[in-house]
């Protein structure tokens, strides 16, 4: 039996576990899928672990995202154009960096947001790194909104597609409405119950990536609210997941097992 690894801080909530254990179960695969709550002064040995034991990979979530970079041997060219990766691969003693959430979030978007038109992104970490650089892809104007500058100025430096690059935004506040044609929540705000737009005007289109057993307080807001559409967490890691999967075990992802392990529909 092999195992693939969880790494974030915290991960108790994850929804992960079941998703990728029945993916196994569904195939019949020796394989079980184990959460470890690393902070960042255990991330790097825990990483150097996978170099030995008997692990298939590992996913990344946050905090770790950005600084996981540095732990591979390889990259595929997307992850390293995204600056982060959430699920690493083991081959031999060989440790490969890829980036499964830019292809969950096109997935899980659709048709919902139109190309070319303006999204604002909240949130300056890896998933935000992900969503940003598949905007650009797809041809959008992207606005970036962060409450630390620093980290801001940083993903707003790195990312670029055919020239094309983000640019920054104020945090929306409250009494205000969002002048853009979608908002994309990137941030943990929203875990807790919390609404990280609470007292703002929705756009016509609500991406929440925050991938809760419940709907949170903004996907909540957003479906109550007349003309507003809404892509809801859950979707983005279905899809993500299904991609890791194949990444780690080379066959097609049971998608139908995987969906029907999360507690509501995706």
């Amino acid at each position: 039996m092999s195992e693939v690894v969880l790494f974030g801080h915290p991960v108790s909530h994850s929804l992960s576990p079941a998703m990728h254990n029945a993916a196994f179960k569904a195939l019949g695969l020796p394989h079980r899928y184990v959460a470890r709550d690393v902070d960042e002064t255990r991330f790097v040995d825990e990483v150097a672990r996978l170099r030995s034991d008997d692990v298939l990979g590992a996913n990344v979530t946050i905090p770790h995202k950005e600084a996981a970079l540095r732990l591979v041997d390889e990259l595929s060219a997307e992850t390293r154009a995204i600056g982060a990766l959430n699920t690493i691969v083991r081959r031999g003693s060989v440790l490969f960096g890829a980036n499964t959430d830019e292809y969950g979030f096109i997935t899980a978007l659709g048709e919902a947001a139109p190309v070319e038109a303006t999204v604002l992104v909240l949130g300056a970490g890896g998933a935000a790194r992900a969503c940003v650089h598949a905007l650009l892809e797809r041809r959008n104007d992207v606005l970036v909104a962060n409450r630390s500058a620093e980290r801001l100025d940083a993903l707003l430096r790195s990312i670029e597609v055919e020239g094309r690059r983000p640019r920054s935004a104020p945090w929306p506040q409250a009494g205000e409405r969002i002048a853009a044609g979608a908002v994309v929540n990137t941030t943990p705000l929203g875990m807790r119950g919390e609404d990280p737009l609470d007292g703002v005007g929705l756009p016509p289109l609500v991406v929440d990536i925050v991938p809760t057993a419940e709907p949170t307080a903004l996907v909540k807001r957003a479906q109550a609210t007349e003309n507003v559409a809404v892509v809801d967490g859950l979707s983005m890691l279905l899809h993500q997941a299904a991609r890791s999967f194949e990444l780690w075990t080379g066959a097609p992802a049971p998608l139908a097992a995987m969906r029907a392990a999360l507690p509501r529909p995706a």
